[in-house]
């Protein structure tokens, strides 16, 4: 009832904000009229209404300072609705003194605060700071100050996606400047961050603000991560199904090796899995009998629980598997991995970036591409909020090793014109995919997962976007630091589990504090958010050209 009534009043305003009462323009009694809404306002905080209430009687009915008045005080009686009705539309009035827009103002903000509706209460305290800064004087330095409290009381109780929907949701770069910083704030690089917002926003009203967020620290490479206890080993447990998971395990301790390296730590590094546990320490040759664990027996497939401070465990099982919650950390063990789920959901974000409502997929007969189009599909149907039986799909299943001279090449263009389709997914292997995308339009836009990203640029898929990490992308000089470590590893494959093995650094330190604030990481394996011990990876996307590679804003 509350929205529609909001909708209805909103229209109003817009309807007739060119409209003014000419007796108001003329009358003489719009000073007197402000002086006993001031009264009323004073009474008002001293929570006097029947004090207020005589200072409205004073105020003629028809000017605007009285519907303000009453607009307050239907606010301080807890009418909201009552409220709003009469507070929305007198934004569109030209004769109110500066007080009375700024009190207007800071009482929309509160009835939508009370609301719940974080991102109308933005607007109108940014209006208020508005009007604060361009009124005359020193006075206002407190006011200034204490309305920027507030915003940033409403930003910082907000996480990472609430953040970016409102940011989203608005073009103006004041509040999109505000929406950046309470994002930087998030970030466990605080250093980086907030300098980086700074250049962006140098001119930007909550620059003081900014700088008073600066935590000082004698390591300005990493203020956070001194919190590590550095005589602590750190244990890496997985279960070891394939000479694949093995090369990306130590993909991933050469990763955590050199993190631990670029900030100035030496813990140990120790390799526990069911069958044997290698206790390899990083920087020794520590292969003691007597620091051996008893081996569990064969065919557990729970996590081992080493009786270490920092356990990380490495899920290779659900890699290609749709998980249907975040990741957890508990006190004793981190889960990370690579997982196609969150792939999945970064191209459902493009499609609903871009107005994508229907969506051509071409996939083959293998296990890999099933799991691919399995974790697409839920995706969808998540972000949609549709059931399985829903029609937005033209599937084209191809058979394995499909061949370059297979003439039923000629007919995938005619197949995928069958339904209407605003986007063509490739969940195929990267040989599959070369072969078939020239026969694809050109006109229609063409995704894949991070499988297709194999080694050096391909000419060959030239315009095909993909999920990728921004360790892997050119605009990753950011992550130069780790660039000579990752030299002797042969595959992207390898690669994004080095990336991983970075991030779990800054990602354990995280999970370990006890704050209840969400923590956002600009790893090189994607942007983190880290709250509750949930962890949430969204990678980027970036897209072939014959050029080479270019990242996707």
């Amino acid at each position: 009832m509350t929205n529609n009534l909001i909708n209805i009043i909103l229209a109003t305003c817009l309807l007739f904000s060119s409209l003014n009462l000419a007796a108001e323009q003329i009358s003489p009694s719009n000073s007197k009229a402000e002086v006993q809404f001031l009264a009323g306002e004073t009474c008002l905080k001293q929570a006097n209404i029947a004090c207020a209430m005589a200072a409205l009687a004073k105020i003629p009915s028809s000017s605007p300072y009285a519907k303000l008045l009453q607009g307050e005080i239907a606010y301080t009686n807890q009418a909201l609705d009552q409220a709003l009705q009469l507070l929305l539309p007198l934004q569109a009035e030209t004769q109110f003194s500066t007080a009375a827009k700024i009190s207007l103002h800071q009482y929309l903000a509160k009835a939508f605060a009370k609301l719940q509706d974080a991102e109308q209460a933005l607007v109108h305290l940014l209006q208020v700071d508005l009007a604060l800064s361009n009124t005359a004087g020193n006075n206002q330095k407190d006011a200034i100050s204490a309305n920027q409290a507030q915003i940033w009381d409403l930003l910082s109780k907000l996480d990472q996606n609430e953040l970016l929907a409102m940011r989203g949701n608005n073009t103006d770069d004041n509040l999109q400047g505000w929406v950046d910083l309470a994002l930087a704030a998030k970030n466990q690089d605080l250093s980086s961050s907030l300098k980086s917002w700074q250049i962006n926003y140098p001119d930007h009203s909550a620059t003081a603000l900014a700088s008073s967020l600066q935590r000082p620290s004698s390591n300005q490479n990493a203020p956070q991560l001194l919190k590590l206890a550095s005589g602590d080993a750190i244990t890496i447990s997985y279960l070891p199904t394939s000479d694949a998971n093995n090369a990306r395990v130590d993909a991933f301790k050469a990763g955590l090796i050199a993190a631990l390296a670029v900030h100035g730590l030496n813990n140990a590094i120790q390799i526990y899995t069911p069958d044997n546990q290698d206790n390899d320490s990083q920087g020794t040759d520590n292969h003691s009998a007597d620091n051996q664990e008893p081996s569990l027996p064969d065919g557990n497939t729970t996590p081992p629980q080493p009786n270490t401070a920092y356990a990380i465990h490495l899920d290779f099982a659900n890699d290609t598997a749709n998980a249907a919650t975040p990741q957890k950390s508990n006190h004793q063990t981190l889960t990370l991995g690579l997982h196609l789920n969150e792939e999945a959901q970064q191209i459902v974000k493009f499609a609903v970036k871009n107005a994508i409502n229907h969506v051509a997929i071409i996939t083959n007969e293998s296990f890999a591409s099933a799991e691919m189009l399995k974790c697409f599909s839920t995706a969808w149907q998540q972000a949609f909020n549709l059931n399985a039986e829903h029609n937005s799909f033209n599937i084209i299943t191809l058979p394995q090793n499909i061949s370059a001279n297979d003439l039923g090449l000629l007919d995938i263009q005619t197949k995928i014109n069958a339904k209407a389709h605003d986007m063509v997914i490739l969940a195929l292997p990267t040989t599959d995919a070369r072969i078939i995308k020239p026969y694809l339009s050109v006109g229609t836009p063409t995704l894949a997962f991070s499988n297709i990203h194999e080694t050096t640029p391909d000419p060959a898929l030239s315009n095909v976007r993909f999920v990728e990490i921004p360790f892997l992308l050119p605009a990753s000089t950011q992550f130069s630091a780790y660039q000579s470590a990752a030299a002797t590893l042969s595959s992207n494959d390898l690669l994004r589990w080095y990336a991983l093995g970075v991030d779990a650094l800054p990602i354990l330190v995280a999970t370990q504090q006890t704050s209840e604030k969400e923590v956002l990481l600009n790893g090189l394996s994607g942007k983190f958010s880290i709250k509750h011990g949930s962890i949430t990876r969204q990678p980027s996307m970036a897209r072939f050209s014959y050029e080479g590679i270019s990242q996707e804003q």
